[in-house]
């Protein structure tokens, strides 16, 4: 009886409107606490992202690395932010910088999403289906996929990149700035023993614009992304 229960919850996850979860895309990058901690051939990144908008999923900003095909996951990592747990409301525009560990290249901005099933395509919305006591519903979640000129950094086997913030904004768009040097500066002191790589590439259009404000569950609730 029970295995029967089984193949007809998995029979109905697979029918129209339904979906089974997935994995999410990319790889998740891995966090170090000093220059020990590297693997053999390794370098070390340094970076910060925070959200303007509220997360009631975490928040993955997804990078290339060069040469790589961003359908294979094994080419794309991804960095994640999220809603703290006990939190009264957004506290994601704070900073948070933390060191990783990389295999050595260069690695391209190419997509940002919360909740999506890939990686968006270049301005691809992400749309998400679910079922509903009538059909399935669709409904948009933050995401976009950007082009070639996108920010870039670099990772240098036993190096350290500071390679700055990237923030969703409330135009739905990450956009960079520099790390304030009061927030990266335990960081600096903890990996001053090994040698900075280069100082991430990154145009104009792609640089914050504006200060980064909290917006609430009710600012973004049914939002069109």
């Amino acid at each position: 009886m029970r295995a029967l229960l089984a193949c007809l919850f998995v029979m109905c996850l697979a029918a129209p409107g339904w979906s089974v979860a997935q994995a999410d895309p990319g790889t998740p990058v891995e966090r170090v606490s000093q220059p020990s901690a590297l693997e053999n051939g390794y370098g070390a990144v340094v970076i910060s992202i925070r959200s303007s908008l509220f997360l009631n999923d975490p928040l993955h900003v997804y990078f290339l690395r060069d040469g790589g095909n961003v359908e294979n996951d094994a080419d794309v990592v991804r960095f994640e932010r999220k809603q703290g747990l006990f939190s009264f409301g957004n506290d994601t525009t704070k900073y948070k910088v933390r060191a990783f560990q990389l295999a050595p290249g260069t690695y391209r901005l190419v997509g940002h999403g919360v909740g999506c099933p890939k990686v968006p395509a270049v301005n691809e919305r992400c749309l998400i289906e679910e079922p509903g006591i009538f059909g399935s519903l669709e409904y948009s979640r933050p995401g976009r996929g950007y082009p070639e000129i996108a920010p870039t950094f670099e990772v240098r086997s036993g190096e350290v990149t500071y390679a700055g913030d990237f923030a969703l904004t409330d135009r739905n768009t990450i956009e960079w700035s520099q790390v304030p040097p009061d927030e990266l500066r335990p960081l600096e002191r903890r990996f001053a023993r090994l040698p900075r790589a280069p100082e991430p590439i990154v145009p104009g259009e792609y640089r914050l614009r504006y200060g980064l404000y909290p917006r609430s569950y009710e600012d973004d609730a049914g939002r069109r992304y």
